[in-house]
């Protein structure tokens, strides 16, 4: 399952981070998804990006899911952004054509697994699920992102569910680039949502900037 969060002019994150975009119900949302999960895997970009919990809420008692953490290059803060839950075992799969140190920083903090990589020298995603189905037997894998993650596990047939949380907000050019012409914005425009409409496989949003 991917579950992801965006504004509703597609932006995935405000300045950096995707924790901007959800609300306390899109955040009990995520939580639901992760007491149905075996595992809940992001890539080493979201790591870097900002502090996240992969686990429970402290008061919850059911199993907690795995962490799993996708990174190519093992520079990835664990010990700084990932909130840890000391009844959560922690996952970090790295591909086989990283350098020998890659891991030396975070072997006290994880388990390492290294996984073939594909002709790019990055992890095969195809054979990471592989080997957390076969090894770890983990059944329902949940990903939270980033958007380099989702793409190569959608682009490798593997995501069977899709959940999908449209902010109300308009994001825009918070962060323009050196190219853009777009004046940079001081923060997203709020959206009031009008009305909504389900037709077939299409979803029809109407709202008012607030």
């Amino acid at each position: 399952m991917l579950n992801l969060v965006q504004s509703a002019d597609g932006m995935a994150s405000i300045g950096g981070k995707a924790s901007g975009l959800g609300t306390d119900v899109d955040r009990r949302v995520m939580r639901t998804l992760r007491t149905k999960s075996d595992a809940v895997m992001v890539g080493g970009g979201t790591i870097r990006a900002e502090s996240l919990s992969l686990s429970l809420d402290a008061e919850d008692m059911r199993p907690v899911p795995r962490a799993v953490i996708l990174t190519n290059s093992g520079d990835i803060p664990l010990e700084s952004n990932l909130v840890r839950d000391p009844r959560q075992k922690v996952l970090v799969l790295l591909p086989e054509s990283a350098g020998q140190g890659a891991e030396r920083h975070i072997e006290r903090l994880a388990e390492i697994r290294r996984v073939p990589a594909a002709a790019s020298g990055e992890i095969d995603v195809q054979r990471a699920v592989e080997i957390l189905t076969s090894d770890y037997g983990i059944d329902v894998l949940l990903c939270e992102g980033g958007p380099t993650l989702n793409r190569a596990l959608i682009e490798a047939d593997l995501v069977n569910e899709l959940f999908l949380t449209v902010a109300p907000m308009l994001v825009g050019e918070l962060n323009p680039g050196p190219t853009s012409t777009q004046a940079p914005r001081e923060r997203p425009l709020s959206l009031g949502l009008i009305s909504s409409q389900v037709v077939g496989d299409e979803v029809f949003l109407r709202y008012a900037i607030k």
